[in-house]
């Protein structure tokens, strides 16, 4: 559970804290959201003793409020790589409407300009996907965070 740093200095597994939080995530996916959180809290209290229990959720608390920053900035689809191929994509099209005006590469443009829209269409739908996605994550991470907050209030109080 603990693992020992130094003399008398002692530091919370991460292991343990990433797979309480995983498990959360999947039975929240597949059971709802009570079955989720009664899952999480007996996990919780049978893998730390009383006097660890409430350094193992501020741990929790922590590490979830990272994965909710995390996934807010490199989850979100107008930061990564899917606007360059949206960009490229609109340059494609222009290019291929350049091509469309001359009577040579009118066939070309053509077939360009339509294969431009069917991937552009694709990749839209890739990035409502991905946003949808962690959207999801974030808000059960965030039912995450005041599950643990709660928790912790019922332990002190």
């Amino acid at each position: 559970m603990f693992t020992t740093i130094a003399p008398g200095s002692t530091t919370m597994n991460t292991d343990l804290i990433d797979e309480a939080i995983d498990r959360y995530v999947s039975e929240r996916m597949t059971a709802g959201r009570e079955h989720a959180s009664s899952r999480f809290l007996s996990y919780a209290h049978l893998k730390c003793t009383g006097s660890e229990i409430g350094e193992f959720m501020r741990h929790v608390t922590g590490l979830t409020r990272y994965y909710i920053d995390v996934t807010k900035v490199f989850e979100n689809p107008f930061r990564g790589i899917e606007m360059a191929f949206l960009a490229t994509m609109l340059v494609v099209a222009i290019v291929s409407c350049w091509l469309m005006q001359e009577e040579t590469t009118r066939l070309c443009g053509i077939c360009v300009f339509a294969g431009t829209i069917v991937h552009g269409f694709a990749l839209m739908r890739h990035i409502a996907r991905k946003w949808l996605k962690s959207g999801v994550m974030i808000a059960m991470y965030e039912e995450l965070v005041a599950l643990v907050e709660q928790e912790e209030a019922s332990l002190r109080g």
